[in-house]
């Protein structure tokens, strides 16, 4: 009891309350002796004077753990983390083992045969082809008492036709119009000379050398007129007085 007065008033408290339990206890007891029925009814009901409060006491000692609450509720989800950093490249593995070899496939069917192509031409000619051009040179040296000099052009691969005399130009630097000269240049350079001779289609053109001489005629020589026979002409020039021989060089394409 005085335990339980110690821990809730203090050992101050405990003082003032025992001092007023004996207080009132001697009142009572003087009142009863007295014998008036009055004053010990007013005895009685007098409370006495309350004593002063005494000084804090001491913390008790703490009391046992109450029991666990109830489980609270679930709070709200966070913030995502940042991402971490990568982490190193692991090592290479090991080269796995080598499988098996797979079983042989099934051979395929046969392809058909090809058909046979068409039997080609052999490299051989027998005249030339339309709009193609053979070239070549010509020569002839003076004979004494015979001042022209007579040469012969002889065609490789011969033509189908021949050519008459309207066809056939005798290029030199003298004698030769611009007109007979357009016939043997094909329009693409260089320009056509004794170095680089060139005809039109159906033409015979005669270039002369540099120091030659003049290209007098070129004949047919089948027939000797003005022309080309189909296998060649002849070219008549006049060397210069200091030379003995007359050269140049032709072109002739198929019409």
């Amino acid at each position: 009891m005085f335990s339980s007065l110690r821990t809730r008033f203090g050992i101050p408290g405990v003082i003032s309350v025992v001092a007023l339990v004996f207080a009132m206890l001697g009142g009572a007891y003087a009142a009863n002796n007295s014998g008036d029925g009055n004053a010990t009814a007013s005895a009685k009901a007098k409370k006495g004077p309350r004593g002063p409060k005494g000084p804090k006491g001491d913390t008790g000692p703490a009391g046992p753990q109450g029991p666990a609450g109830a489980k609270g509720d679930t709070g709200a989800k966070g913030d995502t983390g940042a991402a971490g950093s990568a982490g190193a490249t692991g090592a290479t593995g090991a080269a796995g083992a080598t499988g098996a070899a797979g079983a042989t496939g099934a051979a395929g069917a046969t392809g058909s045969t090809g058909a046979t192509g068409a039997t080609g031409f052999s490299g051989f000619t027998a005249t030339l082809p339309q709009g193609e051009t053979e070239t070549g040179v010509w020569a002839g040296g003076k004979i004494e008492g015979i001042p022209a000099v007579n040469a012969s052009i002889s065609f490789t691969i011969p033509l189908a036709n021949p050519l008459d005399g309207a066809h056939v130009v005798k290029f030199s630097s003298v004698g030769t119009t611009t007109e007979e000269k357009e016939n043997c240049d094909d329009g693409v350079a260089p320009a056509p000379d004794t170095a680089n001779p060139e005809a039109d289609p159906g033409y015979l053109c005669v270039f002369q050398g540099a120091v030659s001489g003049e290209v007098l005629s070129i004949k047919d020589p089948s027939n000797g007129s003005g022309g080309a026979a189909k296998t060649g002409a002849e070219v008549g020039a006049e060397p210069h007085p200091f030379t003995a021989t007359a050269n140049g060089t032709w072109a002739v394409t198929a019409p």
